[in-house]
């Protein structure tokens, strides 16, 4: 399972930075170069990236959150989570809302219903004993990924990850809405 995380790393570098040299990624992941080279050919393949000289841009980032998602739904094919029903507001604290979770802080669609949230190790106990009342609304929550905390923002007293990991995470999820469609025209419209 290492590599598929590994390689959500990557593309999630790539979204934030949209241009980055290799051998940044090579120190960064301790990833071995052809792994990497291997991953950025696929990508550039599609259209996402284009890499000249030691250096990765991104191209289209509409394809790359495609990729992007595609292989978190992998990853959320082999880890599946913890899935409690919780109230949001008890959370927030100490967890990143993404996917359809981050969505419905958003306002974009009507309940945050098995959204993608993400919690350190540390605070999953904590968690779980707001989990076994059972009141709110079912969430999956995941542990595996600690670089999701590096990237946030604060919308609405929410911690929320990065649009793209959003966006990733709702790919993942199965969940395609006009909503998603609407996040990758803003993306662009932003560049």
């Amino acid at each position: 399972m290492r590599a598929p995380i590994l390689k959500e790393k990557i593309l999630r570098e790539l979204a934030v930075k949209e241009e980055v040299s290799v051998k940044e990624l090579l120190a960064r992941f301790k990833v071995n170069r052809p792994y990497l080279y291997r991953i950025l050919r696929s990508l550039e393949s599609d259209g996402a990236i284009v890499l000249e000289m030691g250096m990765i841009r991104v191209l289209d980032k509409k394809s790359l959150l495609y990729a992007w998602g595609a292989e978190k739904k992998k990853i959320f094919q082999v880890v599946r989570g913890t899935t409690y029903k919780v109230r949001p507001k008890k959370v927030r604290d100490f967890v990143v809302f993404s996917g359809t979770s981050a969505l419905w802080v958003l306002g974009k669609v009507l309940e945050p219903s098995f959204g993608t949230a993400y919690v350190r190790k540390e605070d999953f106990e904590r968690l779980k004993r707001i989990g076994l009342r059972r009141e709110g609304y079912p969430i999956r929550f995941y542990s595996y990924d600690e670089d999701v905390f590096n990237y946030t923002r604060n919308v609405r007293e929410y911690r929320l990850a990065i649009i793209e990991q959003v966006i990733a995470d709702a790919l993942g999820e199965g969940i395609y809405t006009r909503a998603i469609e609407e996040l990758l025209e803003e993306i662009e419209w932003k560049r």
